[in-house]
């Protein structure tokens, strides 16, 4: 008697576990589609454009390995619709010199680590990145806290990548 109850205890405990494995598989699988989506939704423009060089004072280096360094949870979207191509990255600002010429406090700076959205636009003419239309902006809580154009601030995104 005893091992037949410890068979039905068993029995009706593994039962109870059949429908969160199903859970578990169907959100599995739900992931594994969401991350195939966000690969597929990257065009071969984004990786080609990503992989463009830039040399700055004697060092070389690519597209990809500057906005991967120097922001956080980056995101990539190249538009050729118009008369120029623009690559636009978002991300999240780091505390790593970018914007060091700003004086932003302790307590900013700890915010701003969550929830500072830093958009560069790099706008390209026959391939070549057009520095001097370059748009850098951060934002916090929609909230516009930098808005810069120009060769300068693209230079100061590529010093930042070298230190």
């Amino acid at each position: 008697m005893r091992k037949f109850c410890l068979v039905l205890l068993t029995v009706i405990f593994l039962a109870g576990c059949g429908d969160t494995v199903s859970d578990l598989k169907k959100a599995a699988a739900g992931i594994n589609s969401k991350a195939n989506e966000a690969a597929s939704a990257i065009s071969i423009d984004v990786h080609s454009i990503r992989a463009t060089e830039i040399e700055f004072d004697n060092q070389t280096f690519t597209i990809n390995d500057l906005f991967k360094n120097i922001l956080r949870d980056v995101e990539w979207n190249y538009d050729d619709s118009a008369e120029t191509q623009q690559l636009k990255i978002t991300g999240t600002w780091q505390d790593n010199g970018l914007f060091a010429q700003h004086s932003f406090s302790a307590s900013l700076k700890e915010r701003l680590k969550e929830n500072g959205e830093v958009e560069v636009i790099l706008p390209f003419n026959n391939g070549t990145i057009d520095e001097t239309k370059t748009k850098v902006s951060m934002k916090m809580d929609n909230q516009t806290l930098i808005k810069e154009e120009g060769q300068e601030i693209l230079h100061h995104l590529y010093k930042t990548y070298i230190k």
